[in-house]
Parts: C-alpha cells; sequence; structure tokens
C-alpha cells in the first residue's frame, strides 16, 4: 500500500462524547479528500502504535480533543513547541499520557520521518459515556473540518509534499 507524504490522523474515543470529535472530523474529512493523495487514519487511542505513521512523512496533521484552556467547541492550530502538557506521563497509553508527550519521545525513538507536526487540538464540553458529540463541539465541527480542508490542499496545491 502506498503512503503518502501527508497524514491528517484523528485521535480519541467515540465512547466518550466529545473525547471522540478527532475520529469525527477524520471521517468527514475522509468524504472531502477522496481521491486525494493523502492518508487519513482513524487512530483512536493507540498511544507509542503511532510511531509508524511517521515514516516516510512530509507532515501530518493530528486532530484531538483535549483541555486547550479555550471555551468549549473552540479549536486551535499549533505546532508542538508552541504548547506544554499539563498531564504528568506515567505509561506508554493515549490514556496514561497525551499528544504532547508522545511527540516529545517520538524523535527519540522513530528510525524514519521528521515530518513537520500540525495539531488541531478542539476543547471538549462533554466526557461521559455517549456516542454523540455535545450540541456545542458537533457545531464546531465542520469549521474545525474546513480548516484542516484548506491546509490540506494548500499543501497538495505547493506540490511540495507529494511523491
Amino acid at each position: 500500500m502506498k503512503r503518502h507524504k501527508i497524514a491528517v490522523i484523528g485521535l480519541g474515543n467515540t465512547l466518550l462524547a466529545d473525547e471522540g470529535a478527532g475520529l469525527h472530523a477524520t471521517r468527514i474529512l475522509g468524504e472531502k479528500l477522496k481521491g486525494k493523495e493523502i492518508d487519513l487514519v482513524e487512530a483512536g487511542t493507540c498511544g507509542m502504535n503511532l510511531l509508524h505513521q511517521f515514516d516516510e512523512r512530509e507532515k501530518i496533521i493530528f486532530i484531538d480533543a483535549g483541555n486547550c484552556g479555550i471555551q468549549p467547541g473552540e479549536f486551535r492550530r499549533f505546532h508542538r513547541d508552541e504548547v506544554n502538557s499539563l498531564k504528568e506521563a506515567k505509561g506508554y497509553s493515549l490514556h496514561e499520557f497525551d499528544l504532547i508527550d508522545f511527540l516529545d519521545i517520538a524523535p527519540r525513538i522513530r528510525q524514519k520521518g521528521n515530518p513537520d507536526v500540525v495539531i488541531y487540538c478542539i476543547q471538549p464540553d462533554e466526557i461521559a459515556m455517549s456516542e454523540k458529540l455535545s450540541p456545542v463541539v458537533e457545531q464546531a465541527l465542520p469549521s474545525l473540518v474546513e480548516q484542516v480542508y484548506d491546509e490540506v490542499m494548500l499543501d497538495i496545491d505547493k506540490g511540495d509534499l507529494i511523491v
């Protein structure tokens, strides 16, 4: 299977309401980006298994719900060096440490690839046993998806990230 130079990776758990926003966003993007030279990955909460996603990539866009210190439903785009984790890492599952911790560890472990990493973080409103997003996050999701889509299309149009 051909690996594309750009990957969009959705993180989270769709059984915990807004915690699954990254996965919902990735699914919507899948429809919008059908036939494009991009890999869409619904990674869930796979922890260190994300390491292989760095191989042969030039850019990875992560979409995740997290405490970004903003209002529920708002989202931010940032690079790893623009944010710090408040969570204390104790293990190697995304339940025990977060994406920021993973991105700190990954360069020391992975063998191939040093892609540009962008993170889109949406502030959850509700983390509870439910397969439905909260109304505020569900309403914000199309804007988040559109912003990620625009970034991907800009990279594709530039042509410098495609094999």
